[in-house]
Formats: structure tokens, C-alpha cells, sequence
């Protein structure tokens, strides 16, 4: 909060909200009010939005919680905020019509999710009316697994996108099919791929290349077994000239190396 005051929004003041599921404490309401001239809000979270649905079952959730720890199913890591934003970002959105913005494209853990491209397949199928026609997935399909999710995923520790997007008739019925599946529960259905598989359903994206992803394989364990895709996500997303290897680019092992190191990218704007 500091970082991203000191950086952008002490420019801006756009208020903060804060959630939980119980009342936030006057030491944390005093620090994170002293942090900001912006408006800041503490909301509690209604424990009927908390807690377990009536539909999932307990020991079986208490059982996957279980397994996912014991093989380590990587988490994500803190955002910074190194250089100062200038403009104001959400303005930007609004006058470029962007519903989603992301700045790192990487790959996920297949471990947390086993399920979630069968769920997507087939809500894809029970809504063909939902699915934007110019709608493109070949980028997180894999070809030498007949199609299924390569697992590339916008990384959420930093995204922006129109609550107007995500609330729409598609996004909603979506996310309803998945959470009637349980996968939320069962599994670790993260808003990051749930995020990417929603944003490349529901409309037509592009990219800006920027700086240099060294976090393409950060969220997979070594010891992970899933067959990992042929190039970077950030890669195969902007497709095209990109896909086209510079000389001494090789795609070795966990890592992609070349003469002066780690070559990936990222990007802003979708």
C-alpha cells in the first residue's frame, strides 16, 4: 500500500477498500488510514459468502486441502512497485475502452486445477450462445496433448479490470458453472486461470510488449510432471513474429536461454 501510494495514487486519490470476515482492528484501520489522504473503507465479508456452500462436501474439501499441501502447490508472491505511474491508469482504461489489463503472462501448476479445462470445455459447449465469436484459445491450447490447457495464465498479484466485464450475463454464468462443480473446493481453482480462461472466452484480446518475464516457470515446482508448452505464454499470446526464435534462443529443460540469459515477455493492456 505504501509502495503503490508513494508511486501512483497519492497523485490520484482513489480510495481503498479493505475485506475480511471479521472486524479489522483501530491499529490496522489507524496505519492504513495514515498511508493515504485517500478514503479508506473496512468491510466485512457476510460469513454465508465465507463459508462452505451446502453443497460441498466437508471431509472431502478438508482431504483436498490436505493433498495440495503435501505436494506443494506453489503460491503466489508479493507485487513491488519500482517506478511511478504517471497517468491515471483506470482513466486510461475507460478512455481506450480496456476491460482487463495484466503484466505478466507465466505458467501455473496444473496440480492446483486438473479439472478446470474439462469444466471450461463444457460450459463452452452448454453456452456456445455466451462465447465471443472472435474469441481466440489456440494460445492456451496445447497441440501435443490434443488441444488441452497449456496452463499460461495472466498473473493476478497485479491485474485491472471493469467490474462491468466481470459482471456481465458470460463472466456470471461461468463462474456459476465452476463453482457448482466444486473446483473451487475439491481443488485450487485460482482467480488467475479462471481469470485467463474467462478474458479469452468472453472477448478478443491484444498486447503490448514490454520488459523482459523471468517468472514464466516460478509458479511450477521442479519435481511437477506437467509436460510444460513449447514457448513462454507471454509468446504464444502475442503469437505471430514472436514465435520466431532469435539466434541462440532454445527452449531447455524449465527455462528458455539464451546469450545474455532468461528471454521471455511481458505485457500490459487487454
Amino acid at each position: 500500500m505504501k509502495q503503490l501510494e508513494e508511486r501512483w495514487n497519492s497523485k490520484y486519490q482513489y480510495p481503498w477498500i479493505f475485506f475480511n470476515d471479521e472486524p479489522f482492528t483501530d491499529e490496522f484501520k489507524g496505519v492504513t488510514q495514515n498511508l493515504t489522504a485517500a478514503k479508506c473503507h473496512y468491510e466485512i465479508v457476510p460469513k454465508e459468502h465465507w463459508s462452505l456452500p451446502e453443497w460441498i462436501d466437508e471431509d472431502r474439501f478438508m482431504n483436498s486441502l490436505e493433498y495440495l499441501g503435501t505436494i506443494g502447490v506453489g503460491k503466489g508472491w508479493l507485487v513491488q512497485y519500482f517506478c511511478n505511474i504517471d497517468y491515471d491508469v483506470f482513466r486510461f482504461m475507460r478512455d481506450n475502452n480496456m476491460k482487463y489489463g495484466f503484466n505478466m503472462n507465466i505458467l501455473d501448476d496444473a496440480r492446483s486445477f486438473p479439472s478446470l479445462w474439462s469444466k471450461t470445455r463444457d460450459f463452452m459447449k452448454a453456452h456456445r450462445d455466451l462465447l465471443n465469436p472472435e474469441a481466440d484459445l489456440k494460445w492456451l491450447q496445447n497441440p501435443e496433448t490434443s488441444g488441452d490447457y497449456n496452463n499460461c495464465q495472466f498473473f493476478s498479484n497485479f491485474e485491472i479490470g471493469s467490474l462491468k466485464f466481470w459482471r456481465d450475463k458470460g463472466n456470471e454464468a461461468y463462474f456459476d458453472w465452476l463453482d457448482k462443480s466444486g473446483g473451487f473446493y475439491y481443488e485450487r481453482f485460482g482467480d488467475a486461470p479462471v481469470h485467463t480462461l474467462s478474458v479469452a472466452i468472453e472477448g478478443k484480446c491484444f498486447c503490448e510488449p514490454t520488459r523482459l518475464d523471468e517468472n514464466f516457470y516460478k509458479l511450477v515446482p521442479l519435481e511437477s510432471p506437467q509436460k510444460k508448452p513449447l514457448d513462454t505464454c507471454i509468446r504464444q499470446f502475442l503469437g505471430g513474429e514472436w514465435l520466431k526464435k532469435k539466434d541462440g534462443w532454445t527452449m531447455a529443460g524449465e527455462k528458455a536461454f539464451g546469450g545474455d540469459g532468461y528471454h521471455g515477455y511481458e505485457a500490459l493492456g487487454c
